[in-house]
C-alpha cells in the first residue's frame, strides 16, 4: 500500500485529482517521513468524499492507521484498522497492525488474537518470526486483566424439566407439579473474570484468578451463582505453556448452598506450528454436597484441545474430555466422555459468525433405586454466534447467540429439550 521510494518535496495536488491519486499521494507523503502533510492530504480528501466506501476506504483507513501509529496514538490506530478489518477481513498487514496497536495499549488478549490470525496468512519467515515474538512477549508481560459480560436470556427451559408430566416411582404413576415440569422465562446473567499474575522471574509468573458467574430470574427459586479462586505458578518457553493451579469453588442455587469443590490442576500448551497449538490438562477435584451427602466424591478429569488458524479470518478448534466421578453412593457415581468442535469466521461487511457442537455421554454407575434403572444420558448441543464489528460502544459489541440442546436419558425425568437466546455485551481491559 505505501510507496517504497521517498520524495524530496512537498506533492502539489490537483483539485481535480482522482481519489486513487489523492490516496497515492498521501503515501508517498509518508514514505517521504511528512507525516503532517500525509495527514493534511487525508483530513482534505475524508471531508470532499464523505460517502468514500470500497477499497479507497480501506487504503484511506490504512495509512490513517499508520500515521496514529507513528504519532504514538494507539487507540485512533485500532479504529482505523478496525474499520479496515471490517471490509476486508483478510488483509493481513492490518491484522499486523492492530495486532502491534493492542500490544502498545497493554491489550494482550486482543493483540494475541490478532496476531494468530496474521499468522496463518502468506508471510515472509522474518515477519513470522517477529510476530512469534510479539506472542512470547505477551505471555510474559500479560500481568492482569478483567473481564465482565453481562447478558440477557430467553430460555425454553430455564431449570432443564423433563418434558414429560408424569413419572413413575417405585412401580407407581406421579404427576408432576408446574415448577418441576420445564418453565420457560426471560433472565439476566453476569459473569466476571479478574486475574493477576505478577512475574518472580523472567518466565515463571504466579497467577491468581476469581471468577463469579450469576443467573438471576424473578423466581428466587432459579437462581444459579458460582464463585471460583484459583492460584499456581506459569511457566513460559518459546513454544510451551505450564500452568499449575489450585482451585476452590461454591456454587449457590436457589440461594442455598448446592457443592463445594476444591481440587488441583495441570494445564500445558504447545504451539506446533504457525497455525496450530494443542493444549492438554488433567485436573482432581473433591466435591461435598451439604444438601445430599450421597453425592459427595472425587472427580477426575482429562482433555485435550486444539486450535488451527485456517487463514487470516478464519479458525477452527475441537477437543475431547474425559471424566470419572465418585460418590458415596454409586447410583450418582459416573463416567463422562465429551467431545466438541467449533468454527470461526470473519466476513467481509463487518459480520463474524461462530458455529460450535457437541456431544456428552454420561453413564451411571448403579440402579437409581425409585426408578430401577441406570441412568445413561446423550445430550448433544449446538450454538450459533453472531456478531456486527461494525458495532462498538466503549469496546463492548454486542453478541447474538442461540444454543440448543437436547437430553436423551434412560429415565424418562431427565429428558428434556432446551433452547436459550441471548444478547450478551462483553468487555475486557
Amino acid at each position: 500500500m505505501i510507496a517504497d521510494q521517498a520524495v524530496q518535496a512537498p506533492v502539489a495536488v490537483s483539485a481535480s485529482a482522482s481519489v486513487a491519486t489523492r490516496l497515492d499521494m498521501a503515501a508517498r507523503e509518508f514514505a517521504a517521513g511528512r507525516r503532517d502533510d500525509a495527514a493534511a492530504l487525508l483530513t482534505e480528501l475524508e471531508a470532499t468524499h464523505p460517502a468514500m466506501d470500497g477499497h479507497d476506504a480501506s487504503q484511506l483507513d490504512f495509512l490513517q492507521g499508520l500515521i496514529a501509529m507513528e504519532a504514538h496514538d494507539y487507540a485512533a490506530a485500532v479504529r482505523h484498522f478496525r474499520r479496515l478489518l471490517v471490509r476486508e477481513p483478510k488483509t493481513v498487514r492490518a491484522r499486523l497492525e492492530i495486532g502491534r496497536a493492542y500490544f502498545m495499549l497493554g491489550d494482550y488478549g486482543n493483540a494475541e488474537r490478532q496476531f494468530l490470525f496474521a499468522r496463518a496468512g502468506k508471510l515472509p519467515p522474518t515477519v513470522r518470526k517477529n510476530i512469534d515474538r510479539f506472542l512470547i512477549a505477551i505471555r510474559a508481560r500479560k500481568r492482569f486483566s478483567v473481564s465482565v459480560s453481562l447478558t440477557l436470556a430467553t430460555d425454553s427451559n430455564r431449570n432443564a424439566g423433563p418434558t414429560t408430566d408424569s413419572v413413575t416411582l417405585y412401580g407407581l404413576p406421579f404427576q408432576l407439579s408446574p415448577s418441576a415440569r420445564a418453565n420457560g422465562g426471560v433472565g439476566l446473567a453476569v459473569d466476571t473474570t479478574v486475574e493477576w499474575a505478577p512475574p518472580l522471574t523472567g518466565r515463571l509468573k504466579w497467577r491468581m484468578t476469581g471468577q463469579l458467574h450469576r443467573a438471576q430470574y424473578r423466581e428466587t427459586a432459579l437462581d444459579d451463582m458460582t464463585l471460583t479462586a484459583s492460584t499456581g505458578p506459569h511457566y513460559t518457553l518459546q513454544r510451551w505453556g505450564f500452568d499449575l493451579a489450585a482451585t476452590v469453588s461454591r456454587r449457590w442455587y436457589a440461594d442455598r448452598v448446592f457443592n463445594d469443590t476444591h481440587g488441583v490442576s495441570i494445564d500445558v500448551t504447545r504451539i506446533v506450528t504457525p497455525r496450530l497449538g494443542v493444549e492438554g490438562a488433567l485436573g482432581i477435584s473433591r466435591l461435598r454436597y451439604p444438601l445430599n451427602p450421597v453425592m459427595d466424591g472425587t472427580g477426575t478429569t482429562a482433555s485435550a484441545t486444539f486450535l488451527y488458524t485456517l487463514g487470516p479470518d478464519s479458525m477452527i478448534r475441537g477437543g475431547a474430555s474425559f471424566t470419572q466421578q465418585s460418590a458415596a453412593s454409586e447410583a450418582f457415581a459416573f463416567h463422562a466422555r465429551q467431545f466438541s468442535a467449533g468454527y470461526v469466521r470473519e466476513f467481509g461487511g463487518g459480520l463474524t459468525l461462530s458455529l460450535a457442537a457437541t456431544h456428552s455421554l454420561i453413564v451411571y454407575g448403579a440402579p437409581l433405586a425409585a426408578f430401577g434403572v441406570t441412568r445413561v444420558d446423550r445430550q448433544p448441543s449446538a450454538q450459533i454466534m453472531l456478531l456486527d464489528r461494525r458495532i462498538e460502544w466503549h469496546g463492548l459489541t454486542p453478541r447474538l447467540s442461540y444454543a440448543y440442546v437436547i437430553n436423551d436419558s434412560t429415565i424418562p425425568l431427565y429428558r428434556f429439550h432446551r433452547g436459550r437466546f441471548e444478547v450478551s455485551f462483553t468487555r475486557t481491559f
